[in-house]
């Protein structure tokens, strides 16, 4: 393209952020982990807890297919999905913490403060994203670990034995309580903050607002400008 006429060129409205594959790694989790934390609550309400249908509790059996069905094909389905090289770059940028990322945490700490900072310019990913990854893949993994056992005692009372299939549900409820705040976190910054909300465009359609990204992802929005001006040299 000529000089003239790439410097003349609209920047674009949206920008491309998320793969369809980066995309369906994060719904093949997001909403088998929801249906679990729903049908799992119910074992604090009476009422719904002592549901039966043909001689089944509704919501436990429910919780048991979902949770054995999302075990068995959950690494394989990550396998597949991380053979994409776009998956794998975002995995890596989601796992490299560095200086920035110490950073903007300081920076979000000195603001709840009510003190004045001027925070890094962050890349695809924030530390308080890196974190709440990290912390959901433990969770996801101890409470699958967990739910494994638990599922294969619902079934038979004769593989586990009752005291070690009782502190396993322990753990797993434990587990669950946590994993609550980080869910209730993460839908707050995507349904309803305003400054954040752009985020669950970019998780259902891959894109996001130029503007936005310029604001909360500065250095990612740089690199995309120069990786769009050196394909158009």
């Amino acid at each position: 393209m000529d000089p003239l006429e790439r410097l003349s060129s609209p920047a674009p409205e949206f920008l491309d952020r998320l793969a369809a594959s980066t995309r369906a790694l994060h719904w093949l989790v997001a909403l088998p982990v929801l249906l679990l934390l729903l049908t799992g609550l119910t074992n604090f309400w009476p009422e719904l807890k002592a549901l039966h249908v043909g001689g089944a509790r509704v919501f436990a059996w429910l919780h048991v297919l979902i949770g054995l069905g999302f075990a068995v094909a959950l690494v394989p389905s990550v396998i597949a999905i991380l053979m994409r090289r776009a998956a794998r770059r975002d995995a890596r940028e989601l796992l490299a913490f560095g200086l920035d990322d110490y950073l903007w945490l300081q920076h979000r700490v000195l603001r709840a403060a009510g003190l004045r900072s001027v925070g890094p310019r962050v890349g695809k990913f924030n530390a308080g994203q890196k974190l709440n990854a990290v912390l959901s893949a433990a969770a996801t993994a101890a409470l699958m670990g967990t739910g494994v056992v638990l599922g294969v005692n619902y079934w038979s009372k004769d593989v586990f034995d009752v005291d070690l299939v009782g502190a396993v549900f322990r753990w797993h409820t434990v587990l669950s309580v946590l994993l609550l705040p980080l869910i209730a976190g993460h839908l707050y910054m995507a349904l309803l903050n305003p400054g954040t909300r752009e985020s669950l465009r970019g998780v259902t359609t891959g894109r996001v607002r130029r503007s936005w990204a310029e604001r909360h992802h500065g250095a990612w929005a740089d690199r995309v400008r120069e990786e769009r001006r050196a394909g158009e040299g």
